[in-house]
């Protein structure tokens, strides 16, 4: 037998219970064919000797918004620049002034806590642009920074505007707007913009998935799609599909469509089936490369703006957040989305929020009987003990950003105080009540790369040396890896062809310097990516 690839002389963690490590490892068509000693000794069209290098299951973010952060790679860029606010009015009005009047001015990455906590001042903002519309994307996604031109042009400024639900236009002590749009309120501005072309989605898949090659990135979820804010245009699964098609998607992607954008279909009264997509589409529909995954279904916003709905006020502070909608309203949502054949992917912040979301999940079993691909609790982030044995008894997989710890997680700690922080995105606490627990980013509103994610679950350290939450939440190296390989697949339904270096399997996998499990863990996120591979071919190479 000729197989098309051997490599050899490597410290093979599989992350596959039955055989943990190798030195050799096969491939043929794109998947794995065996290891050591089944295929050492037969014949390949190309044989590597990786000199001792350490090789794992690629990676897997399931969690994350690709095009957005393609999107982000050719905007401006405002992520904690070293100037202050000065230097984010320099690069905005550097932008502004290459833009033709009338046309919009893009940038994302703000994020307030790197700026002491405030916000670019709309007459300075309105000055710069020059009459050109705004808008300035938060980090976290969930507001965003307008001029006083977007603000008209959205219908904001008019007389007897009200607030949409789910959303909030921030205003001043006098009742004027300050230019920042919360929530759904951002889809006000974001609807004079889209919908994106398929080429520039195309590019940006292009541009990120390079990226996550770069990174030992071999899988993805998408996580909202197509509608609502996430959303970048009405046939972005359309522009994946170019992708795939050029070669352009270096990586395997489970798209989750947003669940207010179904809708009603006229199937035979028989069939009963409530909402969904065009002919019938629903989770798990799609090959190895390109999938449709859970809906996608928010039920509150963001710790970091504090619009996260929690059970009691911030710290400090006389509000607890809000829901996206009126609590039935979302309740009757999922069971829709639910019965109609979906697995739900429901984000869900603040523990108010997560209340909700367990229930409704809860319900929707009980109701409906289990889906092949598990429901979701979307970032988790103020999770109470009660709900521990539930998650884990139903099955519900739950997706907390330990990425988040650096950037945002001492104002995260601030916003909850010091009695309630120790519930601020656990994960020791879900691993040891059995509770499925994939590795995800949610970039861009984090740093994607994984070992730095890796790392962040490990130390959990915040930008001032603290912990996010508590240090009980650490986990160890090996289970953060594993985070990222088999539960990640375990969490999109796919153990079944990926996750794991077995046998049979697809030939996903990432080549580093050191073994993120036995390397220094104040060093795991400086090891150096050597190859990463996605279906037995290499998508990134620096050997």
């Amino acid at each position: 037998m000729m197989l098309d690839l051997i490599l050899d002389n490597a410290r093979i963690r599989t992350i596959d219970d039955s055989k943990p490590a190798a030195r050799t490892l096969g491939v043929w068509n794109g998947r794995i064919v065996g290891f050591d000693a089944d295929v050492r000794s037969l014949n390949a069209r190309r044989r590597i000797n990786l000199d001792g290098a350490a090789v794992l299951p690629g990676f897997n973010d399931v969690h994350c918004h690709t095009a957005w952060y393609g999107l982000t790679l050719a905007s401006v860029d405002c992520t904690a620049l070293p100037g202050g606010l000065p230097e984010v009015y320099a690069k905005l009005e550097a932008a502004s002034a290459a833009v033709p009047a009338g046309e919009w001015v893009s940038a994302t990455g703000y994020g307030h806590r790197d700026y002491g906590g405030a916000y670019p001042d709309l007459a300075v903002l309105d000055r710069i642009t020059g009459g050109r519309p705004l808008f300035l994307r938060q980090q976290s996604g969930h507001s965003a920074i307008v001029n006083t031109a977007a603000m008209r042009l959205a219908g904001i400024l008019e007389p007897g505007f009200t607030d949409p639900a789910g959303g909030r236009v921030v205003r001043d002590a006098a009742g004027n707007p300050t230019g920042l749009v919360e929530e759904t309120a951002q889809e006000l501005v974001q609807d004079l913009i889209r919908p994106y072309s398929l080429e520039t989605l195309v590019h940006a898949l292009d541009l990120a998935t390079a990226q996550y090659a770069r990174e030992g990135i071999t899988s993805f979820g998408e996580c909202g799609i197509f509608a609502g804010w996430i959303g970048h245009s009405p046939i972005e699964l359309h522009a994946y599909q170019l992708a795939r098609e050029r070669g352009l998607l270096r990586a395997r992607a489970q798209l989750m469509p947003m669940a207010t954008g179904l809708h009603g279909i006229s199937a035979h009264e028989a069939d009963d089936y409530g909402i969904g997509l065009d002919t019938g589409m629903r989770t798990g529909f799609g090959d190895e490369w390109l999938s449709l995954g859970p809906v996608k279904i928010f039920m509150d916003g963001a710790l970091s703006g504090e619009t996260a709905a929690l059970r009691e006020n911030y710290a400090g502070r006389d509000t607890a957040g809000y829901l996206q909608d009126d609590a039935e309203a979302l309740r009757r949502l999922t069971l829709d989305a639910y019965r109609s054949g979906w697995s739900v992917a429901v984000h869900a912040i603040g523990d108010l929020a997560v209340d909700h979301a367990v229930a409704t999940i809860v319900e929707a079993i009980d109701t409906y009987g289990p889906r092949a691909h598990p429901n979701r609790i979307e970032h988790a982030a103020v999770v109470h003990d009660e709900h521990l044995p539930t998650l884990a008894e139903y099955g519900i997989a739950v997706t907390p950003q330990a990425a988040f710890a650096r950037d945002i997680g001492d104002g995260m700690n601030r916003s909850l105080g010091p009695e309630r922080r120790r519930l601020l995105y656990r994960a020791r606490s879900f691993a040891d009540a059995g509770v499925m627990m994939p590795g995800s980013s949610d970039r861009p509103c984090a740093d994607g790369a994984v070992l730095r994610g890796i790392q962040a679950y490990v130390d959990r350290a915040t930008g001032t040396g603290d912990v996010m939450g508590a240090a009980e939440e650490c986990l160890s190296p090996e289970q953060a890896v594993a985070a990222y390989t088999r539960t990640a697949a375990e969490a999109s339904g796919h153990s079944s062809f990926k996750g794991t270096l077995t046998g049979g399997k697809v030939a996903d996998l990432v080549v580093l310097a050191d073994d993120p499990v036995t390397a220094d863990p104040a060093r795991i996120r400086d090891i150096d990516v050597l190859a990463t591979m996605a279906g037995g071919e290499f998508t990134h190479w620096a050997l």
